[in-house]
Parts: structure tokens; sequence; C-alpha cells
């Protein structure tokens, strides 16, 4: 009896067909503009744009791990020429706290002194396993750095957080000589708490002229969700399949990052 229960609930497979988080994002909400791969528990979602009347072109890669995910909502809404849509809304875990890591990755300001260089990026070369620091092929001769390689098409650079505040500007503004330290987050439980920027990796630096922070400091609210649509005849098929009722389970039970 309790196993029937649970196949009615959740009616994960139907005649035979899986119905996964995944399955039922590709069946109703794929399409020309927004496409979706999943790789090892990570969503990759590929964004196009109108290039002429009848091709995409390719805009950006959005990157979300699945057992980052602090939960999804599922909002109705009218696009501009009036029709009846749904939306995913994946929001990102809120990170709480941030702390110093003690791991091995750390780059202490004695280490980066003994490196020869302009840049704090240049500094990091060579000092933490799994970093690699090439050239942007740009004007002047700027770097990227790159953690555990290429991710993805593009968006492969890591997310820096300066005295536990996420570096908006560029990098190269930071004085090398004002670093006390800088850690290199790249394992997903370290990363996971920086949501769906951190996926490529987080580099954590600490200012000798920073503050000391101790009380929680909470950037969830800074994190944008990202929203998935479907629209009028692809929303209609979601709810006549009964799709949305399976969807719906999915969600409020999170089993997303299991399937």
């Amino acid at each position: 009896m309790k196993k029937l229960l649970i196949l009615l609930v959740f009616p994960f497979v139907v005649f035979g067909q899986k119905n996964t988080f995944f399955d039922l994002l590709k069946k109703h909400f794929e399409n020309p503009k927004q496409q979706f791969t999943l790789r090892n528990d990570t969503l990759f979602v590929q964004l196009y744009e109108p290039a002429t009347a009848t091709q995409e072109e390719f805009r950006e890669t959005s990157i979300v791990p699945l057992g980052s995910i602090d939960h999804i909502e599922l909002v109705t809404g009218k696009d501009q020429k009036g029709h009846a849509g749904i939306s995913l809304q994946i929001h990102p875990m809120r990170l709480t706290k941030t702390s110093p890591n003690k791991e091995l990755n750390t780059i202490t300001a004695d280490r980066l002194s003994q490196v020869n260089a302009a840049s704090v990026n240049q500094k990091i070369q060579g000092q933490a396993a799994g970093v690699t620091v090439s050239s942007d092929n740009s004007p002047g001769g700027g770097t990227m750095v790159r953690i555990r390689g290429i991710g993805s098409i593009n968006a492969n650079g890591p997310l820096y957080i300066v005295d536990d505040v996420p570096l908006t500007g560029n990098i190269n503004s930071i004085n090398p000589n004002d670093i006390e330290s800088v850690n290199v987050l790249k394992d997903p439980s370290q990363t996971a708490i920086y949501g769906v920027r951190g996926a490529n990796g987080v580099i954590v630096i600490k200012t000798k002229k920073g503050p000391n922070v101790t009380s929680s400091i909470d950037l969830g609210e800074q994190e944008i969700p990202l929203i998935l649509w479907t629209w009028a005849d692809a929303y209609k098929q979601l709810k006549k399949s009964g799709d949305l009722n399976t969807l719906k389970s999915i969600l409020s039970a999170k089993s997303y990052a299991k399937n």
C-alpha cells in the first residue's frame, strides 16, 4: 500500500517513460532560444537570441549545479503578445557567512611577494593546484584564470570575493601589495554557497586594509534567479499532459538534484 501511494504522489514513470526534472525540462521548456544539457549533476542552459527571421544566434551559457539550488518557483504570466505561460525561477543558495579557508589552496602574502608580477592573476600562477593563468589575447596582454579547466563555451572565469564582497570591477584594480591572503575554492562543497556564480570556482581575497569581518554577510539578496519560460502551445501541452502536477511534486520535494 505504501509503495502504491508513492507512485500516485510522485508519478515519475508513466507507461515506461521517465519523468524526471530534466526530462520535463527538455520536454516542455526547451525551444530554439533555450536548450539544456545535464552533465555530472550540473545543468547547462544554452541561451540564444534571434539573428535573422529564421535563425537563432548563440548568446551565452548559464551553469547551474543542481546541488547549489536553494529552491525553484513556478510563476505564471503573459508575454508581450498576451500568450499565457509559466516560468521556472531557479534560486541559488544564499551565502550567509564567509570565513577564512584553511585548505591547502591558501596563498599567503609571503608567497605572493616571491612572484615578480604586476597583477593579482599573474601572482597566483603556479601557486595553487588546478589553477591555470594564461593570456586572454587582448591588446595589452591581459590575463584570464581558469579553475578546473574550461567548463562551458563562455563565462568560464571564477568569481572573485574581496573582503567578503563579490568583485564587480576589474581584478587588476587591486594592488597585489595590499593582499594578505588568497584562497582558491574548487570543490563543489566549497563553492555551492556562492550559487550559480561560483560554478567555475571562487577566488577569495583578503586585503590588509579590509575589515576583519566576523558578522554574517548575506549575499543572497544580490543573486538573481535564472528564469526559464514556456509559452502558448507549449504551456497548454504542459497542463494538458498532467506533467505540470508531476513537476510541482518534484519541486515541492526538492528532488530535482537527484533527477
